[in-house]
Formats: structure tokens, C-alpha cells, sequence
């Protein structure tokens, strides 16, 4: 059974030969450990970026092949928004875009793709996409409209609106969604047939459940039922602790639930069993950077043990891994996937 079939079983909830296991995301560590900063990969060949990602992603097991993750924010700077690489990791947001509600009305995304530097990954996606072949999934992680709608505006002003001001909040919101939708159907253009959602910012650290209730989810429903619509397999991840909205999460729309390693895969297997898949939850950090392959290897039996019994769980880190990940660690995880004779 190829990876794509296997992929393909987990999120439909049906038996599977072994345990899927994948990256979550891994852009920076799978250019990084070639030698290449995601600014570097900007200006490189297109065709030795393509080649040093699939070969990375080969090598490892991933039973995912992630498209130029790592670069969320680019989107940003195709609008007008201002951007600082770093020598390794992601670029960041340095200075809101939005100053106040009003200014989604002059933001123009009919040109998204003529960016430099959005074309450029579209390339690489693309030359990415047949060197695959179809043997797995080609993946997309970029931040969804909510966190998006937090860098655009400023976080603490988009928490602040939510309790004084609402009506502005789903007005940014409605933008971000538009301004999403549009960005990743590039991708969807180009080879991508899986895209991860990434929310940091409407997990339980950041957000009540009430207001992740009032704004992300109708946010979350209108995504997913688009991406729907394009025959597109579908995740959702939020980092930090979630556990007192994962019922939420149920009736969304997404394919697969990804979860921190705050969150209990125990509850996970409580709450998703039978109605969507779930993934999770190594130490991105603590674990798949730090740890031993061996000590990768008994964390990840742990995981396995707390997701229990029953279809639709995939072995994965609670997040993108650091740049400084070793290989010899993403092996030894997924390695433990591959042996596992789960259904």
C-alpha cells in the first residue's frame, strides 16, 4: 500500500496495514539540514529545492510530503506587509498591516500570484508535485484566517475587539478568509492535494472556548467546506492546550485534528473515535530535537499507547519540528509507525 493510500484510509476511519506516520510541516529542518536557509531557497534553482525536499522527506519515512512549509508569512508581504527573514527558521511580521477594521477594504489579493516570491514557491511546489508522482499526498501548511487576521491587525488588538467590538473582528476575519482561500487554491493549482490549517492563535493559551465558539469555528467551517468542494484532504492543527474544545472539532469539516503534546491523546481517542482522525503529540522540542532516536522511539510506543485502539490515528510531532532536528530522531519515530501492525 502506497503512503497515499495509507493517508487516504487513517482520515476516512478505515483499517490500515501499519501506522501512518509524517512530519507535521518540517520546511525549515528539511532545507536547513541541506544546507539551505528558507531566504537562501528563494533564490536558488527551483529544481535543486524541489529535489533537496523530496529527497529529505524520502529519506526520513514521512508518509507526507510537505510543499514549502515554513514560509506562512510570505503571504503577508505579497499585500504590503512588512517581513524580516531569519538566518534560520521563518520570517517574521515586523509591523501591522492593519490599522484599523476599515483597512481590509483597500487590501487588494486579486495578484497574489504575481509576487516574486509567492511564484517562486509555486515552482517549487509545482516540480515538487512530479517528482512525487502520486504516491503520497503533496502537503501545504500555512496560517489560517484567524492567525493571519492576529499578524495583519496585532494580536492584542484582535483580542481586545473581540470582547469591545465584534462586528470588526468578523469583518477582519471575512478578509482573511478571502485572503486565505485565495493563496492556497495557488498551491491547490499546482500540485498540493493536502493542506494542514495552522491556528496558533485560537488555542486555549490564547482564546476562551466562548470566543473560539463565536469566531473560529464558523471561520473554521467556511475553510473546510471550500477546500471540500475542491476534493482536498484537510487538517486542522492548534498549538497548546485545547482539551476543553476538542467537541468543537467534531463537525467542522476537517479531515484530521494535528494536536500539541498538551494536549491528551487519550481524550483525543475520547472525543474524535468514530467521527475524524486525529494526530499527535511528540515534543517537538523536548523530544524530537533533544532526545535520544531511542528515547524518540519509547515516547513515540507512548503515543501509540494513549491514542488506544481504533482506525484514524496518525504518529506525528504536537508541531513543526526545529531546523536543528536530527535526522536519525524523524526516523526513529517514524520507524516505530512502520513496524506497528496497528489494523
Amino acid at each position: 500500500m502506497h503512503a497515499r493510500e495509507l493517508i487516504q484510509q487513517a482520515l476516512e476511519l478505515k483499517p490500515t496495514p501499519r501506522l501512518p506516520a509524517t512530519l507535521m510541516s518540517g520546511g525549515a529542518w528539511a532545507l536547513n539540514s541541506n544546507g539551505l536557509s528558507l531566504e537562501k531557497a528563494l533564490t536558488s534553482p527551483a529544481e535543486t529545492v524541489a529535489e533537496v525536499l523530496y529527497r529529505a522527506y524520502r529519506e526520513v519515512d514521512s508518509d507526507i510530503v510537505w510543499a514549502m512549509s515554513g514560509y506562512n508569512n510570505i503571504v503577508i508581504g505579497a499585500i504590503g506587509g512588512k517581513i524580516k527573514f531569519r538566518a534560520k527558521g521563518t520570517p517574521d511580521v515586523i509591523e501591522t498591516l492593519i490599522k484599523k477594521p476599515s483597512d481590509v477594504d483597500h487590501i487588494h489579493i486579486e495578484n497574489l500570484g504575481d509576487d516574486e516570491r509567492v511564484r517562486t514557491l509555486l515552482t517549487i511546489t509545482q516540480l515538487l508535485a512530479k517528482k512525487v508522482q502520486g504516491e503520497t499526498y503533496v502537503a501545504l501548511t500555512r496560517w489560517g484566517p484567524f492567525t493571519l487576521a492576529g499578524l495583519l491587525y496585532g494580536a492584542e488588538n484582535l483580542m481586545r475587539d473581540m470582547y469591545r467590538d465584534p462586528p470588526s473582528v468578523h469583518r477582519i476575519l471575512d478578509f482573511t478568509v478571502a485572503l486565505y482561500l485565495k493563496y492556497v487554491e495557488l498551491y491547490i493549482e499546482n500540485g498540493v492535494d493536502f493542506i494542514l490549517l495552522a491556528e496558533p492563535t485560537t488555542s486555549g493559551d490564547m482564546i476562551s472556548r466562548k470566543h473560539f465558539e463565536t469566531f473560529a469555528v464558523p471561520m473554521f467551517k467556511k475553510v473546510f467546506t471550500a477546500l471540500g468542494k475542491k476534493n482536498i484532504r484537510t487538517s486542522l492543527h492548534i498549538c497548546g492546550n485545547i482539551e476543553n474544545r476538542l467537541d468543537l472539532l467534531t463537525h467542522i469539516g476537517a479531515e484530521l485534528i494535528s494536536v500539541d503534546y498538551k494536549v491528551s491523546l487519550k481524550k483525543c481517542r475520547e472525543t474524535f473515535h468514530g467521527k475524524v482522525a486525529f494526530a499527535g503529540n511528540l515534543n517537538p522540542v523536548n523530544v524530537m530535537q533533544r532526545e535520544s532516536p531511542e528515547g524518540v522511539a519509547k515516547a513515540a510506543t507512548e503515543c501509540i499507547a494513549c491514542a488506544g485502539e481504533g482506525p484514524g490515528y496518525v504518529l506525528m510531532p504536537g508541531c513543526d519540528i526545529p531546523p536543528a532536528t536530527p535526522a536519525d530522531n524523524i526516523r526513529a519515530m517514524t520507524r516505530i509507525g512502520r513496524k506497528q501492525v496497528f489494523f
